[in-house]
C-alpha cells in the first residue's frame, strides 16, 4: 500500500518536486518517487529513487544536501515491460504499487501502477519457469570454476565465485517462489523464510555471517546450489539437466530424479 504523501519528509518531498519540474521541461511524461521515502522504510542512510518515465539520459547518482538522489529515465514500455520481466519484476510490482506519483499530467504513471496492481504471477508463470531453468543451468559455470578455484588453492578466485553464488541464487529462488521483494534489502531474507532451515543455514554461511573459514564458506555456496538445482529439476529439459546433474556430481553431489 501506498503511504501517505503527508508522511513524507518534507524535504525530500520538496526537493523531488523541484527535480520532476526540471525532468517535465526536458520531455518527461511522469515522475515517482519510489523505494525507502515512498515505502516508509526510509532511514538516515537512504537514498531518494526518483523514475522518470520517458526517454532521457538513464541512471544518474548525485548529492543534493544531505541526500544521496538517484534518478532513473525509463520509457513507458520499459516500465511496463518490468512488470512482466521475471528477472525484474520482483522489485518492480511492489515498487510501483508503493510508489508515489510526483508529476503525471496525462495519467501515464497512474497506468502503469493499474497494472502493477493487477498483477498476477499466472500472467508470467511460463516464462518465470524458462527464466529459472535458464539461470539455474547458467549458474552451473559458477560452480566449475568456484570448484577448481578450492582445488587450485586460489582463494581469492574462490572467494569471489563463492560470493556471486550465494549472492545471486536468492533472486533466481524468489522467481521460483514467487517472491515479491521490492527491495534487495529484504530478498535474503523473504528467501531463507521461503525455503526453510537448510537453505538458510547454508546462506548464512556462504555470506560469512559468523566469520566462516573459506572452506567452510566455499562448501555453503555449493550447498545453495545444490538446493536450488533440487527445487528447480523439473523445470530443467533433457539437455540442461545433463549440465547441471555433472555441476553438482564435481560439488560432490548426487542428484537422483
Amino acid at each position: 500500500m501506498t503511504q501517505p504523501i503527508a508522511t513524507i519528509d518534507p524535504a525530500v518531498l520538496r526537493m523531488s518536486r523541484t527535480i520532476a519540474r526540471d525532468a517535465m521541461d526536458a520531455g518527461a511524461q511522469a515522475v515517482v518517487l519510489a523505494g525507502s521515502h515512498a515505502n516508509g522504510s526510509a532511514n538516515q542512510h537512504s537514498d531518494v529513487d526518483l523514475l522518470i518515465v520517458g526517454k532521457g539520459p538513464g541512471y544518474t547518482l548525485s548529492r543534493r544536501g544531505r541526500f544521496l538522489v538517484s534518478t532513473e529515465w525509463r520509457t513507458p514500455a520499459a516500465c511496463r515491460a518490468s512488470l512482466r520481466t521475471p528477472s525484474a519484476v520482483g522489485a518492480a510490482v511492489p515498487g510501483w504499487r508503493q510508489a508515489i506519483i510526483i508529476e503525471d499530467p496525462h495519467g501515464t504513471a497512474a497506468a502503469i501502477q493499474r497494472r502493477a496492481h493487477a498483477f498476477t504471477w499466472d500472467a508470467i508463470t511460463e516464462a518465470c519457469d524458462r527464466w529459472v531453468a535458464d539461470q539455474i543451468t547458467g549458474y552451473a559455470e559458477e560452480v566449475h570454476k568456484l570448484v577448481a578455484a578450492v582445488e587450485s588453492g586460489s582463494t581469492h578466485a574462490a572467494a569471489a565465485w563463492r560470493s556471486i553464488l550465494a549472492l545471486r541464487l536468492a533472486p533466481i529462488m524468489a522467481v521460483h517462489r514467487r517472491i515479491l521483494y521490492g527491495t534487495e534489502n529484504v530478498l535474503w531474507d523473504l528467501v531463507s523464510q521461503s525455503m526453510g532451515d537448510p537453505w538458510a543455514s547454508a546462506q548464512s554461511r556462504a555470506l560469512c555471517e559468523r566469520r566462516e573459514t573459506q572452506e567452510a564458506s566455499c562448501r555453503a555456496a555449493l550447498d545453495l546450489y545444490t538446493f536450488a538445482a533440487t527445487e528447480c529439476w523439473p523445470l530443467l529439459n533433457r539437455s540442461q539437466r545433463r549440465v547441471v546433474r555433472h555441476a553438482a556430481t564435481i560439488a560432490g553431489y548426487s542428484l537422483t530424479h
